[in-house]
């Protein structure tokens, strides 16, 4: 079972107001709970996966993205909790943590420029593109992740490695 679900405002964090937090974490969060209860009976009769799709936000703060970061840090801790909670189920439950990735999200800010070039900036010098993302969440829902759960692959082309470059230390 995989959980893409994902809403991004492009809004200054001091400019949302409660309606902002509600709509981006009942997108973000609350859908893959809900999904995840609806699952769980048949992930716990095939001793199956669950797969949950959160980004690079949720450790990596941004003042221009609202509310999205808070949002997806509340999913890691979800995934979290529910491997720790269904684990003796034989579920497994994991999080991919995209970086910035082409997608019907991000098409208009590459198409204008918009996006500021840090997040842009990889070690392997391209934008992700969705079969990255999806290769990490089969990866993790195979045979191969058997003994995988409650941790997030973070699948950014290495952006977060680029911290001490980004801030010119050397």
């Amino acid at each position: 079972m995989v959980s893409n679900a994902g809403y991004l405002q492009r809004k200054p964090i001091l400019e949302c107001d409660a309606s902002d937090w509600d709509q981006t974490f009942a997108v973000n969060a609350r859908a893959t709970f809900l999904l995840a209860q609806l699952a769980r009976p048949h992930l716990t009769a095939s001793k199956g996966a669950f797969v949950a799709v959160g980004s690079i936000a949720s450790n990596n703060p941004s003042s221009k993205l609202g509310v999205y970061g808070p949002s997806k840090a509340a999913l890691d801790s979800l995934v979290r909790n529910l491997a720790v909670a269904w684990g003796t189920d034989g579920i497994r439950i994991n999080l991919v943590s995209p970086g910035f990735t082409r997608t019907g999200m991000s098409k208009d800010e590459e198409a204008n420029d918009t996006v500021p070039a840090g997040p842009r900036k990889t070690v392997l010098g391209r934008l992700g593109l969705p079969e990255d993302q999806a290769a990490a969440i089969a990866f993790l829902l195979g045979p191969d992740s058997r003994f995988i759960t409650g941790t997030s692959i973070v699948v950014d082309g290495g952006t977060g490695a680029l911290l001490m470059d980004t801030l010119g230390i050397s």
